[in-house]
């Protein structure tokens, strides 16, 4: 798949999560968004929590390593590549594999441990979504094969930047599907 189409997919997954998240959650009471489905589960303000917690971490390592492409000159590739964590990573969140990759959350960003959960969560979440939406339209200027974002809980590998942009959305998708389960 060619770098442009890539983003193309992504700005297109992005406006979709924008518009479900206005229509779905955004006017839900408090009282709604903190229903749960079962008592172990994640309502749907703590699927938001989630995902506002990684994106706190990943949208400014983003825009750290935007600049640094601009910097270095890193123009446009033709082709989008990936590598093996990026894939692992993508396969796992992906909302196709939900029932066959259910995951266990680390403690700093699992809502029922460690994790904070603030009452604004759907609104910080439509925010974090515009910021990454300004940076996937950045990105288009550079070769998004090149830079490398350390994962929060691996120092293993690193993800390439397209793997990441492609990771974060698909997850959003995925918790969007859970909190949809308890939200009504």
């Amino acid at each position: 798949m060619t770098q442009s189409d890539f983003i193309d997919r992504l700005e297109l997954d992005l406006n979709d999560l924008l518009k479900t998240v206005r229509v779905r959650f955004f006017e839900q009471s408090t009282a709604v968004l903190t229903q749960r489905s079962m008592p172990e589960k994640w309502n749907a303000i703590e699927c938001f929590a989630h995902l506002n917690a990684q994106f706190d971490y990943y949208l400014p390592q983003i825009e750290r390593a935007l600049h640094k492409a601009k910097a270095r000159k890193w123009m446009a590739s033709h082709e989008r590549h990936s590598n093996w964590m990026g894939r692992r990573a993508i396969r796992s969140v992906d909302p196709a594999n939900r029932t066959v990759h259910p995951r266990k959350s680390a403690k700093i960003i699992d809502p029922l441990k460690l994790l904070q959960v603030r009452e604004n969560e759907v609104k910080i979440f439509l925010i974090n979504i515009e910021m990454m939406l300004r940076l996937l339209r950045q990105a288009r200027e550079i070769d998004i094969n090149r830079p490398v974002i350390k994962p929060m809980r691996w120092n293993i590998s690193s993800f390439m930047m397209g793997d990441l942009f492609e990771y974060l959305v698909l997850h959003a998708q995925r918790h969007l599907l859970q909190a949809g389960t308890t939200a009504g």
